[in-house]
């Protein structure tokens, strides 16, 4: 598989950096692999937390997984009031957060220590904060690729082959992930990762599951959860 993709297997800890999630068929299971894979790295201790901002992609899927606080981002009161639950909340922290977070957000969970922040999109992401960035295995080129050589620069991202690693990537259905976590070149590299790995049965029993989204559509009146 390495020699095909000319890529390194992803190996690094996810956990206390900026991770960002792109997808949109697949984007579920990706989503919850990651989350997997931290709550193992920190044994399933602290809090997990989900805030969703309004008009983000469609995540009543998320209302099924165990929370211990959920936010819906409407307005600044509502994210002053996340902000304060995240910020003195019971450490390590899991942030999972619909939509891209402004530079405001950024800067006030980059005072807390042992979080770890998730954010998830179709498209990928403008700012630059992001420690990593993974996508499904049926992303497109033209998505792509702009946000690569914004991080890696055009000459570096060429060295790459990416339409032939796409093509690969997509046959043998994993991921493609950019990161710079335990690089001294802070613009990266690229790797393919396992979307199945961290992957496991942590959802809610259908009774909980309606119990759970009843009482989050009866609070944020509004919200779609279907």
């Amino acid at each position: 598989m390495q020699e095909t993709l000319n890529l390194e297997g992803f190996a690094e800890s996810l956990k206390n950096h900026r991770i960002f999630c792109v997808g949109v068929k697949h984007l579920a299971a990706l989503l919850r692999s990651r989350i997997g894979l931290i709550d193992t790295e920190v044994a399933h201790r602290g809090r997990k937390i989900l805030c969703i901002q309004e008009g983000s992609a469609d995540s009543g899927w998320l209302l099924r997984m165990k929370w211990d606080a959920i936010f819906c981002v409407r307005d600044t009161q509502d994210l002053r009031l996340a902000l304060t639950y995240i910020t003195n909340c019971v450490k390590p922290a899991r942030v999972v957060w619909g939509g891209e977070p402004s530079a405001t957000v950024f800067q006030a969970l980059a005072r807390c220590d042992s979080l770890t922040l998730i954010g998830f999109g179709p498209t990928p992401p403008r700012q630059q904060d992001w420690d990593t960035i993974f996508w499904s295995h049926d992303a497109i080129y033209d998505e792509i690729e702009p946000c690569l050589v914004q991080r890696l620069g055009a000459l570096n991202t060429g060295k790459y082959n990416l339409r032939s690693v796409l093509k690969e990537i997509k046959a043998s259905e994993v991921g493609l992930v950019w990161s710079n976590i335990g690089d001294t070149d802070k613009r990266g590299s690229l790797y393919w990762f396992d979307p199945s790995e961290g992957l496991s049965g942590s959802l809610f029993s259908p009774k909980e599951a309606v119990d759970i989204l009843r009482a989050v559509a009866d609070s944020i009146g509004g919200f779609n959860v279907s």
